[in-house]
């Protein structure tokens, strides 16, 4: 056992081997595409780039559609401002004079390839990045290639969730994702809830001025909405944001920092189903007809019963980061401030009787409060990265950073800094991933709770483990997920939900609610089969999963299905899904078997 758990060990920190720019790693679409550029420019590539002196730094953003799209789609061409090589250099992290260094060539691609580097909001630059090591004239000199391919800027952005005869959510925006070819983007964005509908402007610029400052500003009008209509209710408030920040955006960088405030006034909902629980602002429930999802007695419950309260969240929160490093682990350390206030409140249309507000509130109040405490954080990770193709996406290189990492934080909350209660908060949080036998391996655990004098509240626990296979005969993977979290001493803490938007695909957005909470996902992936430019492949499943008020009250629910993916590189980096799912067990109006649940949306279900 002693020599078993050694061997482990020393898979888990062994170096990753991932030559970025090996010609030999890109996928067929960065290959075609370095091919492109390669031509283009009259350059070739450089076989042995290592000791030798970066010279120069060239960059080609090859346009959404090429010639082998055909000639009515590269018409198209015109209407899309290719990205700035300047906006592309600036990013390189190897300078003219520095030595040829693979690990920075590597973590530059990392974060020209991945758009959730920031921010899993950030809309999608680019589909395809490739870095290359080209020949110079000048003895000893090397110049590296930066070679990328825009999705199409000038869009309908769509990320969005439908199964027949209602569309659950969409997120979209009329926008220009690569404002003057900056990387910036100016949008109007709309996000169509189960309950309501956001309308208004979205201002994201990673470099402002030309630097690496971050600024984020948002701010949406709100109206109340049923499921299966685009708008469909008053107005019921507004959601404002800004947030400023200067990223750790490369593993050397010392400090980085950040403020981000917000506020939100809006009409929140129990959502389940097809149904808008409230929509008849001059409607006074009864709150017995208010049981949400998961709750003993809601088989019976009047689905159309109008449960809603007025939310008004704000929060404004700050870190200063300062980093070390070293070449086998990076540690920081945030020292930082966090305000919060949450104010229900009853609509003024609600029934005056005290016994029906006190059971409302019982139900579905989280306590209103005013918070504010200073807080120090310590993160630690190893920088050891690998890039993966066929994952979740196909073809396209996917990074994954290995080893362990862990996270543990300490505030206190005090009146002195304005909060109404005085208390400590603790946070440990721990996950490792792997590459055993090729896959991509992924568990962790974490652990929240606050401490008062009279002792621990808001505790949460929760566990995660996903896993890859690698590829089997050639044809497929197997995918594993499973998460599930645990509360105790519940004060604070809000209802989880489980159904069609979590992943539980064979029942309705929502469908089981609680405080304890599992998912299991099982999934066999087909390599995907290549039309021109597009990636297309199938897959079947197996989902499991329910929300309930205690651990001994959670039941199985699960769903089988199949579906497929579909890659359109020119339009996104992630894939477009359609899934047809068949509920293993009834629930309510949900019925075993056919016809099933029919859902398509954006992304992988995990």
């Amino acid at each position: 056992m002693r020599a078993l758990g050694a061997m482990l060990f020393a898979l888990l920190l062994a170096p990753a081997v991932a030559r970025a720019d090996s010609y030999a790693q890109l996928g067929v679409l960065e290959r075609a595409a370095v091919d492109a550029a390669i031509a283009q420019r009259g350059l070739a590539i450089e076989p042995a780039p290592d000791g030798k002196i970066v010279g120069g730094i060239h960059v080609l953003n090859l346009d959404v559609f090429q010639p082998d799209d055909g000639g009515l789609l590269e018409w198209f061409n015109h209407f899309h401002r290719t990205t700035r090589e300047e906006s592309i250099r600036r990013e390189s992290l190897l300078l003219p004079g520095m030595a040829y260094d693979t690990a920075l060539v590597d973590e530059t691609m990392r974060n020209l390839r991945n758009h959730t580097l920031y921010s899993a909001s950030d809309p999608p630059l680019t589909s395809i990045v490739a870095i290359v090591p080209v020949q110079t004239a000048a003895p000893g000199t090397v110049d590296v290639f930066i070679v990328t391919r825009d999705v199409w800027s000038l869009r309908f952005n769509s990320d969005w969730n439908y199964q027949p005869g209602y569309l659950i959510n969409l997120n979209a925006s009329l926008s220009e994702n690569n404002l003057f070819g900056w990387r910036k983007q100016a949008a109007l964005a709309l996000s169509l809830n189960p309950g309501d509908l956001w309308v208004g402007p979205n201002y994201l610029d990673p470099n402002v001025l030309g630097t690496h400052l971050r600024l984020i500003a948002t701010f949406y009008e709100i109206w109340a909405r049923r499921i299966g209509d685009i708008a469909a209710g008053p107005r019921e408030g507004s959601s404002s944001r800004v947030r400023v920040e200067y990223p750790l955006y490369a593993l050397s960088q010392r400090w980085g920092g950040f403020v981000d405030g917000s506020y939100t006034s809006r009409v929140w909902r129990a959502i389940y189903g097809n149904n808008l629980t409230y929509f008849n602002p001059n409607a006074g429930p009864n709150a017995s007809s208010c049981l949400a999802p998961g709750q003993t007695g809601f088989a019976s419950v009047d689905q159309d019963a109008p449960c809603a309260f007025r939310l008004r969240t704000g929060a404004l929160t700050s870190g200063l980061t300062r980093s070390f490093q070293r070449s086998w682990l990076i540690q920081r350390i945030t020292v930082g401030n966090e305000f919060g206030l949450t104010r229900p409140e009853l609509l003024p249309s609600f029934a005056t009787d005290p016994a029906i507000q006190a059971s409302f509130k019982s139900t579905y109040f989280n306590i209103s409060e005013r918070t504010s405490w200073l807080y120090l954080q310590y993160d630690a990770f190893t920088p050891r990265y690998l890039t993966y193709r066929n994952l979740d996406s196909y073809d396209l290189g996917e990074d994954q950073r290995l080893g362990p990492w862990l996270t543990l934080k300490l505030g206190r909350a005090s009146a002195l800094l304005g909060s109404e209660n005085d208390f400590f908060i603790f946070r440990a949080e721990s996950h490792i991933n792997a590459n055993l036998l090729g896959g991509f391996q992924s568990i962790g655990a974490a652990w929240e709770t606050r401490e008062y004098s009279y002792g621990l509240r808001d505790q949460l626990f929760t566990g995660q483990f996903l896993a890859y296979t690698p590829v089997l005969a050639r044809t497929f993977r197997v995918v594993v997920s499973s998460n599930a979290g645990f509360m105790a001493d519940n004060v604070h803490r809000s209802l989880v939900y489980v159904g069609a938007l979590q992943g539980l695909r064979g029942y309705p957005v929502d469908w089981f609610g609680g405080y304890d909470f599992y998912l299991a996902h099982l999934e066999i992936r087909s390599m995907a089969i290549s039309i021109a430019s597009l990636r297309l492949g199938g897959l079947i499943f197996a989902d499991a999963g329910d929300a309930a008020n205690s651990p001994g009250d959670l039941q199985f629910f699960g769903d089988v299905g199949g579906g497929l993916r579909l890659l359109i590189p020119q339009l996104n980096a992630d894939v477009l899904r359609c899934d047809w799912a068949f509920p293993l067990r009834d629930a309510g109006a949900v019925r075993v078997g056919w016809p099933g649940r029919l859902s398509i949306g954006f992304r992988q279900v995990f």
